[in-house]
């Protein structure tokens, strides 16, 4: 059975939208649970001893940084880092990012340039209500899980869903990138 862990960084994320997660999740026979987080030592004990197809992370971001600023905000490259030390992702494992800005190319880079274990990442690129964000990762899930479509192809469909543009890099796109090589892997960064 694959597994799901929703991290929620900040009280704006609401138990409704948890609720919706682990819903759609039992509908495809994914097993969910969440964790709330008020720093980052916790998600380092909390991710320890886990194997997971999908983690979400569910908070504030933006191009540098994810979480809440009124309880804490953390660099992508740290979470990264956390990802890669505690070996919690399974083969093929995705990354989403629950969170404004979770899909731009710097926050995916980041990613990928500290943690060669994420294979997947999706966000979305622009600043989104939790509503948008629901709808628009029940809609890639749907197309992952039940239609087994990529999961490129899934987070085009959830874009034209919702008309939020959704975006999911696979890493090995990403390592052919000119300008990823340029400033991840050059010692430019």
């Amino acid at each position: 059975m694959k597994k799901l862990l929703l991290i929620k960084a900040s009280s704006d994320i609401n138990d409704k939208a948890i609720m919706d997660i682990h819903c759609h999740a039992e509908h495809y026979n994914i097993s969910a649970e969440h964790i709330e987080i008020a720093s980052i030592e916790e998600l380092k004990v909390k991710l320890q001893n886990k194997k997971l197809d999908y983690i979400y992370f569910a908070g504030h971001g933006n191009s540098d940084c994810f979480g809440d600023e009124r309880t804490f905000i953390v660099d992508w490259s740290e979470i990264g880092q956390i990802i890669c030390e505690t070996d919690c992702l399974n083969v093929g494992a995705i990354v989403m990012l629950y969170c404004c800005k979770g899909g731009l190319n710097v926050v995916a880079y980041k990613l990928f340039s500290v943690c060669p274990k994420i294979e997947y990442i999706c966000g979305a690129k622009q600043n989104v209500k939790n509503i948008d964000l629901i709808i628009g990762f029940n809609v890639f899930m749907y197309n992952i899980e039940n239609r087994n479509i990529d999961p490129i192809l899934s987070a085009q469909k959830a874009t034209l869903a919702t008309e939020i543009r959704f975006e999911c890099f696979d890493r090995i796109e990403v390592e052919a990138n000119p300008l990823y090589y340029y400033k991840y892997c050059n010692g430019n960064n």
